[in-house]
């Protein structure tokens, strides 16, 4: 927990990073002298997030009219996104040659295509209503990578 006197007026609130699940499996097999299989799998609890709990419209004052949503915060980091987690996999093989290895593998990351939280913002669905979106950065993600050690 953090507390500062200047923030969250002065009560204790939660570490941005306070993941309190952290949970990683990874396994290898070897399926003989020149191939490999391996998978890794990830879990951590959601980050702790501010998001605002209320809003309204604000007008100024003068021969000027403002108007604007303004954005009502309760308490710092008081909400938590949805938990992280994916698989990872990958197989490679190789051969020896006398002037060096040649391997050659194929991977994927986040196997079953979970779209893990980044960010949340507050802001409009297709009808034009008011609500929380998540935003995700990487769906699945097949690679094949070649590599040659002398």
């Amino acid at each position: 927990n953090r507390q500062f006197e200047t923030l969250n007026f002065g009560r204790c609130f939660p570490y941005k990073y306070d993941n309190r699940h952290d949970i990683n499996v990874a396994i290898t097999h070897n399926w003989n002298d020149r191939m490999d299989f391996s998978m890794a799998w990830i879990f951590t609890s959601g980050n702790a997030i501010t998001l605002p709990i209320a809003n309204y419209r604000s007008a100024g004052e003068g021969r000027y009219y403002y108007s604007d949503d303004v954005l009502h915060y309760d308490a710092r980091n008081s909400y938590r996104m949805k938990n992280y987690h994916r698989l990872d996999l990958s197989f490679s093989w190789w051969k020896d040659k006398k002037w060096g290895q040649r391997k050659w593998t194929l991977g994927i990351y986040n196997a079953y295509s979970r779209l893990n939280p980044f960010f949340i913002d507050f802001g409009f669905d297709r009808e034009g209503n008011k609500k929380f979106i998540q935003y995700s950065l990487f769906p699945i993600i097949p690679s094949f990578s070649y590599s040659f050690k002398f």
